[in-house]
């Protein structure tokens, strides 16, 4: 990957059973024990070779080669990984907060659900000593840091600085970039489904037919950035900026015209087709409206389509939303209170805020000749800070759904599924826990 203009840094090709060794030192080095020794692998070879699980931490592996390298879950923390080539190798649940990855090439790598929190991915150049001390100045072929076709779902980049970055074709869906430093960086075509970019520094970046849905971009800067042919249908942003001309290339909501003096009549007719098991009226499509601070306190919205719908700080009190399909939705700052929402359909909606006490979550049961249930279904869904005390969520579906500060007392979650949610900061006070899935298969201690 590096050239030179004299001579080409020639790399130590490693085996396994010295990397091994190697590794044994270096675990000893990180306990202070004695005849511990740092693993200093600038310019190895180590491509091929199996890392998983080790740790590496504060390693200097400078210009190393470590293509098609197994990694799953290694700890890279504070290591040097300046120039190294990472390309196509497997780094899942690779922790390499505050790494030193300038002009790294991670081209093709898989870096599900792996750590960059706080690492430093900008461009970089190189310079080697010679015989004599005598400066030899090395380039890259790429100088920016390449993530291009990256696999990279949930992964954390926040507040990672990576400007100039080439992120073209990477898959960041579920991932976090919030905070991230993200300048001219090139993401064109880039897929960040569900991404988190609150308060990101997008200027200048170019994202040319990325797909954004259910992206949250509140308070990034985006001067300058090119959405063309972007798609942010179901984005979080607030729905003055989609007005802006900086959006006007972009796929934007629909937003159906004079939905809100139509409203009345498609509720209307909503409840005719519901009463009357679809023989009359007509089923409420809702997807993409802009409802926001709408009264449908009450209303009747069963098995209605909300996809995409935005609703911040929205009266839903006492609404019946039973088997309603909600994906995407906007429900920040939203009033659920007491709401019918068994069965409903909210994958990676944005409830942030929103007030959800007493609102029923349970499973519908669908009576057919071979009886189905359907359970509530709010994976991947953003529900920081919100309030869901009293709030019925048994069986349903949490899976990856951010519970960040969120009021949990006395809330029923009975057989719920939360692999690999955040229960960060949530009060869980006399929950009901009986037969819940919780991230590591471990009950968070109720508060």
């Amino acid at each position: 990957m590096l050239s030179s203009p004299d001579s080409a840094p020639a790399w130590t090709k490693l085996t396994q059973t010295e990397l091994n060794e190697i590794i044994a030192l270096h675990r000893r080095f990180l306990a202070r024990a004695p005849g511990g020794r740092r693993a200093l692998l600038k310019f190895h070879d180590l491509s091929g070779l199996a890392l998983d699980r080790q740790d590496l931490s504060e390693a200097d592996l400078t210009g190393a080669k470590l293509r098609h390298a197994s990694l799953v879950g290694v700890r890279l923390r504070m290591a040097t990984l300046f120039g190294a080539d990472l390309a196509v190798a497997d780094l899942r649940g690779a922790d390499l907060s505050r790494a030193d990855l300038r002009g790294v090439c991670l081209r093709g790598a898989e870096l599900t659900e792996a750590i960059f929190a706080d690492a430093d991915l900008r461009e970089a150049s190189l310079a080697l000593h010679g015989e004599g001390g005598n400066p030899q100045f090395v380039t890259f072929d790429a100088l920016p840091v390449e993530l291009v076709a990256i696999m990279a779902h949930r992964a954390d980049f926040s507040g990672t600085q990576m400007a100039g970055g080439v992120l073209l074709q990477a898959d960041l869906t579920d991932a976090n970039l919030s905070r991230a430093r993200l300048q001219r960086t090139d993401l064109r075509n880039a897929i960040l489904i569900g991404t988190r970019l609150d308060s990101a520094d997008l200027a200048g970046a170019n994202l040319r037919g990325a797909t954004l849905t259910g992206a949250t971009l509140t308070g990034a800067e985006l001067t300058g950035a090119d959405f063309m042919d972007a798609d942010l249908r179901g984005a979080v942003l607030e729905p003055a900026m989609m007005l802006s001309d900086q959006f006007r290339s972009a796929i934007r909501p629909t937003q159906p015209a004079d939905i809100r003096s139509r409203l009345p009549g498609i509720l209307a007719a909503h409840a005719l087709w519901v009463n009357s098991l679809g023989k009359e009226g007509r089923c409420a499509d809702l997807t993409e409206a802009d409802l926001s601070g709408a009264s449908l306190a009450g209303a009747n919205l069963s098995a209605a389509v909300l996809e995409r719908c935005i609703m911040i700080g929205a009266d839903l009190s006492n609404a019946k939303l039973a088997m309603a399909h909600m994906a995407f939705a906007d429900l920040r700052r939203a009033n659920l209170t007491q709401a019918d929402l068994r069965g409903a359909r909210l994958p990676r909606a944005n409830l942030a805020g929103a007030t959800l006490s007493a609102a029923n979550l349970s499973p519908v049961e669908h009576l057919t000749p071979s009886p189905r249930l359907f359970p509530a279904n709010l994976e991947r869904a953003k529900l920081m800070g919100a309030v869901l005390t009293r709030t019925v969520l048994c069986q349903a579906r949490l899976i990856g759904a951010d519970f960040d500060g969120a009021d949990l007392r006395d809330a029923d979650l009975r057989e719920a599924d939360l692999r690999d949610a955040n229960l960060t900061g949530a009060n869980l006070g006399n929950a009901k826990l009986d037969g819940a899935n919780f991230p590591g298969g471990k009950s968070p201690v109720s508060s």
